[in-house]
């Protein structure tokens, strides 16, 4: 994607804030995002940014991905979560089978996915394929999507786990039964989806425990997995310290030193996800794949930056002033209270094994 066509779809994104910032409070009450902002942000080019080319996606730098999803974070946190992450489950598909990339996107390129990775399905062996029952929570935008992208255990006739594996299955084989009645985050629709008995064939399933990657895969889908799944669970926490801090009027009464050390902290976040993604992209450009102090590297600043946002709110909250928009803060409050559920916000296993590894220990875990 060219330089000229990023700062293109950034530019759309952004015509979009001002009227996504005026809906932020009727999308909290009725809990919901209207459909046709969504319809705007896929003309705007944004759910394309993460989409493999041959299917009508841009494959952008993942920088361009990640600011578009901060700024609707700071217009409206709700917006910008269920946004991030329906564009992010485009992301990574090229390593799938091609067949199964055609019939989610040959006929509409507007196709969007919801996605589980707790491995909470079930997949049987059967002739051709896979026979596959399971439920999965929390699955944000489900509503929305027409396909899903969720994790399941492949059992054997002893019903023992054989195999970690991915499938994709279209709306017509699952049921969404709404359930998300989150404190924040109530436009997100994060609502359970349930497959009773559906048929997956071969094509449309991946192991992750055989994962390899072939010459044809761009360099964008060559991140390691978690990568920016976990930075779409901070992007908007970012993004709403940003807000919360612009919002500060000047007769409150928070210390100034404690307000510069949240605007240092977010600022230190950003430039510090931008150098790790940057050299994720080169030693995937360069056809390598990352080492471990690389990638746990990128996993502790990720979950350090979801730490330094939360702290940043703190500081506003706890004295913003007599005139503050106390409505805004009360929302954008509860929003990051939500978020900061999120396993890619779980600061202390995060760091537990960065620990290890610092001191030398060995470190097997896939820190999702």
């Amino acid at each position: 994607m060219t330089e000229t066509m990023s700062q293109s779809v950034l530019a759309a994104v952004r015509s979009l804030l001002p009227s996504i910032a005026a809906a932020a409070a009727d999308v909290d009450r009725h809990g919901a995002v209207d459909p046709q902002v969504i319809a705007r942000l896929h003309d705007a080019g944004y759910f394309a940014m993460l989409q493999p080319k041959p299917f009508g996606g841009l494959e952008a730098e993942p920088e361009d991905y990640l600011t578009a999803t901060r700024e609707l974070s700071a217009a409206c946190m709700s917006t910008g979560w269920l946004a991030g992450w329906l564009g992010v489950n485009s992301w990574g598909l090229s390593v799938r089978d091609q067949r199964a990339l055609e019939e989610i996107w040959g006929a509409d390129p507007r196709a969007l996915l919801c996605s589980s990775y707790a491995p909470t399905g079930r997949l049987e062996r059967t002739d051709r394929g896979y026979w596959l029952s399971g439920r999965w929570s929390r699955c944000t935008g489900a509503n929305h999507a027409s396909w899903m992208s969720a994790a399941a255990l492949r059992v054997g006739p002893d019903g023992a786990a054989q195999d970690f594996m991915a499938v994709l299955v279209p709306r017509t084989d699952y049921v969404v039964e709404p359930i998300w009645n989150g404190l924040g985050l109530r436009g997100i629709g994060a609502d359970d989806v349930v497959v009773s008995g559906a048929f997956v064939p071969e094509h449309r399933t991946f192991s992750w425990l055989n994962l390899t990657l072939d010459a044809h895969v761009p360099a964008l889908d060559r991140l390691p997995q978690p990568t920016l799944y976990t930075l779409a669970g901070t992007m908007p926490l970012l993004g709403a310290a940003q807000r919360m801090l612009a919002a500060r009027l000047p007769a409150a009464s928070t210390p100034l030193s404690a307000l510069a050390m949240a605007h240092t902290d977010v600022e230190l976040s950003l430039q510090q996800i931008r150098r790790n993604v940057g050299d994720l992209m080169d030693c995937a450009r360069g056809g390598g794949y990352p080492d471990a102090e690389l990638m746990l590297r990128t996993r502790r600043d990720q979950v350090m930056a979801s730490d330094r946002a939360v702290r940043a709110i703190s500081a506003v909250m706890q004295s913003p002033g007599h005139e503050a928009d106390e409505v805004l803060m009360e929302r954008v409050w509860r929003d990051v209270a939500t978020a900061r559920m999120h396993v890619s916000s779980n600061v202390e296993q995060v760091l537990s094994v960065v620990g290890r590894f610092a001191f030398g220990l060995t470190v097997d875990d896939l820190i999702w």
